[in-house]
């Protein structure tokens, strides 16, 4: 029987009452929508020797009791507090900023956030894709019902 969603609370009933086919449906979008936030900000995240680069990747959460899983978008492991600092483009407690290659390698600059290598990184594709999960959610469950 098809499902019909017009928002989000539309959507979050449709996902309490859900089967496994739209759980899977809707894990399967989540994953993408965090696998393009991932891939935006890989070309976004500063690059000197590709070790912040490098270590951006997916975390998946939730499962068991939990109606649909959750993606986290991590750069930085061992090197976060690096991350944090490329990120947000200052060194906490200090006044000093951080300047960003500008190009893939070379070139050290301000960086322009969300078009060049520059602070931001992961917070400007993610807020890019915020209006879109609602509306991709919604479609890949109707696709399957």
């Amino acid at each position: 029987m098809p499902v019909k969603m017009k928002g989000i609370n539309d959507l979050k009933r449709t996902l309490k009452e859900a089967d496994f086919k739209i759980r899977m449906a809707a894990n399967r979008e989540i994953h993408k929508i965090a696998t393009d936030i991932l891939n935006e900000s890989r070309a976004l995240v500063p690059f000197h020797h590709g070790i912040l680069s490098g270590s951006g990747h997916l975390k998946a959460g939730g499962g068991g009791s939990k109606l649909v899983m959750s993606q986290t978008v991590e750069y930085g492991g061992p090197a976060a507090p690096y991350a944090l600092v490329q990120h947000e483009g200052y060194i906490p407690g200090t006044e000093r900023l951080m300047f960003h290659p500008a190009k893939a390698r070379g070139g050290m600059g301000p960086g322009n956030p969300g078009h060049t290598r520059s602070r931001k990184y992961l917070e400007m594709p993610a807020k890019k894709h915020q209006a879109t999960v609602v509306p991709r959610l919604i479609a890949a469950i109707e696709r399957v019902t």
